[in-house]
């Protein structure tokens, strides 16, 4: 059956002789497949809670996520996800008449950037530029260095190249330089210096 509803076919044999049985007659009902989705895949700050986004529609609904791992309530259609690590999770959404469907989505943590406080440019393929790790993650990160004094000798919008402790194409002096770093996301403002050493 393609189509949902209540249907009633009845069953009646002929024999050879063109003779025919009883009828005996059914009812059933056809349930539809619950219609859902899981939802976006999810950023969520290392530390942080944020609920599922996942919908579905359809009558007698019954969820179940796997993994339930970081999870509230994996019988819940919008639990609560703490995670600690990149995790993907499956919805299953069972309807009425023991109907499922499925669909997947996926948590990515965004963890917090390990910033050096040293680099050294001079070119001996060790340590020449300022790798911030987990940086990348974060497309709508602002960084900007400054002098002592507050001039500014550095900025990127998204952390796509790491500086090599030039301005404009020149090296800059062994010193101390000062940091803002937004990342964005919902992560707050980070400060701090970084020391360009030889």
């Amino acid at each position: 059956y393609t189509n949902v509803g209540v249907f009633s076919p009845s069953l009646y044999i002929v024999n050879s002789f063109g003779c025919n049985s009883d009828t005996i007659n059914n009812t059933f009902e056809v349930y539809a497949y619950p219609v859902i989705s899981a939802g976006p895949d999810l950023l969520i700050l290392e530390g942080a809670t944020m609920p599922l986004q996942a919908s579905a529609s359809g009558n007698d609904l019954q969820f179940l996520w796997t993994s339930n791992q970081y999870l509230n309530n994996d019988h819940l259609l919008n639990p609560l996800c703490t995670p600690m690590d990149d995790i993907t999770y499956t919805l299953t959404v069972t309807g009425e008449g023991g109907c499922p469907s499925i669909d997947q989505m996926k948590v990515k943590i965004l963890r917090k950037p390990i910033i050096p406080n040293t680099f050294s440019p001079n070119n001996d393929g060790i340590n020449d530029t300022w790798e911030i790790d987990y940086l990348k993650f974060y497309p709508k990160a602002r960084i900007q260095v400054f002098t002592r004094t507050g001039k500014l000798v550095f900025e990127s919008k998204a952390y796509l190249k790491p500086w090599d402790g030039t301005k404009s194409g020149i090296a800059l002096p062994l010193d101390t330089y000062y940091y803002i770093i937004e990342p964005e996301s919902g992560r707050k403002p980070i400060t701090g210096f970084i020391t360009i050493i030889k």
